[in-house]
């Protein structure tokens, strides 16, 4: 464990016992009468004794480091362990082995240390009480949180103004949209200004809009200027390369890769596309001959023209090597007498990459068939 990092994991582990399990053992020990009637005290203890397995687990060892000050994000499929991660991370669930740090202080053996240095924001995490108004729901909560007056009221103007919540803060709750909402539960997490910030789907159900607004809030005002550290689960991938440092693929418990955006996008895959469109070009002889060159080319995987029944050639496309330099190809096109009108690069996308990565392993597991890598 280092104080260097923000979160760090170590093996971390954590299992649910099956429904199955837990039919068992209430039909084994007695303590359930029909339709789930508890009968006795011994029984709920003989019961919770008879829960040992099956189990799903839900990590099976997990391995974290985060920095100070870093975004980062936590991509997986549905069941993946990722809600789980982060409920073990800020004390609502404790994990069966392993060992998990907040700044240095363990989640099992200090929580209350932990929750002092960080703020979890969960999409089902409401409270908010609908007659008041959104200014009135912070200052109860600053209250709860035992803030004094006069911090409290320079801490809610602060995040009113941030949030850009301050001309509608004597507004009712009831009349706030989705995304309001949403940001009146951020200036609620930052109540107390902890230095880390979990957030599960932070934009989930919000619109286009609202959540660029609520991206834009996270990584410029939040991480850059606050350098607060920002855990984020999330299954918007373009969220997560636009705004994430690093992120972590989690699939069945596991981590199957970690490193930046733009590393985890070009890992999978060799080659990237150059689309050429041209302009009043024909396609004859002398561009048929192109199109062998090119494809002969080292670093070459492929050549594919776009002609109309009229001969009109309209432009190509070109699969090479993700290192190769575009100004060979670009010279043997130019001496074909093609004028050119426009050039786009076709790069892999990190859900390319996400789809290929889980799907390789779901594949070596025989649970997908029919995947080749680079498909």
């Amino acid at each position: 464990m280092s104080t260097e990092y923000a979160i760090e994991t170590i093996g971390l582990v954590k299992r649910y016992p099956t429904s199955a399990s837990r039919e068992r053992g209430a039909f084994f020990h007695g303590g359930f009468a029909g339709h789930g009637r508890v009968v006795s005290f011994g029984g709920i203890l003989g019961a919770l004794r008879g829960m040992k397995g099956p189990f799903i687990e839900a990590l099976r060892g997990v391995d974290l480091k985060i920095k100070r000050g870093e975004i980062f994000g936590v991509l997986g499929p549905n069941g993946a362990g990722k809600s789980t991660l982060i409920k073990i991370l800020c004390t609502l669930v404790i994990h069966d082995e392993g060992e998990a740090y907040v700044h240095g202080f363990d989640v099992k053996k200090e929580p209350d240390e932990v929750l002092r240095n960080l703020q979890a924001v969960l999409p089902e995490s409401r409270g908010f009480t609908w007659r008041l108004t959104g200014k009135q729901n912070l200052e109860f909560y600053a209250l709860l949180y035992g803030l004094r007056e006069k911090e409290a009221k320079e801490r809610i103007s602060y995040l009113l103004e941030l949030t850009r919540l301050k001309e509608r803060a004597d507004d009712g709750y009831q009349r706030y949209s989705t995304g309001m909402q949403r940001k009146l539960l951020l200036c609620r997490a930052l109540l107390r200004n902890t230095p880390t910030l979990l957030f599960d789907e932070p934009t989930v159900g919000l619109d286009p809009t609202s959540a660029a607004e609520f991206r834009s809030l996270l990584h410029d005002k939040l991480a850059r200027e606050e350098g607060k550290t920002i855990l984020l689960s999330t299954h918007n991938l373009y969220e997560a390369q636009g705004i994430c440092d690093r992120i972590v693929i989690l699939d069945r418990g596991k981590i199957t890769v970690c490193d930046t955006p733009d590393n985890i996008r070009y890992m999978m895959f060799d080659e990237k596309v150059f689309n050429i469109t041209f302009i009043d070009a024909v396609f004859g002889d002398m561009q048929v001959r192109m199109m062998n060159e090119l494809e002969e080319m080292s670093g070459v995987h492929g050549a594919t023209p776009e002609v109309d029944p009229e001969r009109n050639f309209h432009g190509i496309s070109i699969r090479v090597n993700k290192n190769m330099d575009l100004g060979s190809i670009l010279e043997i096109i130019m001496k074909s007498g093609l004028k050119i009108r426009m050039i786009n690069t076709k790069e892999p996308t990190l859900e390319d990459a996400f789809m290929a990565i889980t799907g390789q392993q779901h594949e070596q597991t025989g649970e997908v068939r029919g995947y080749r890598r680079g498909a």
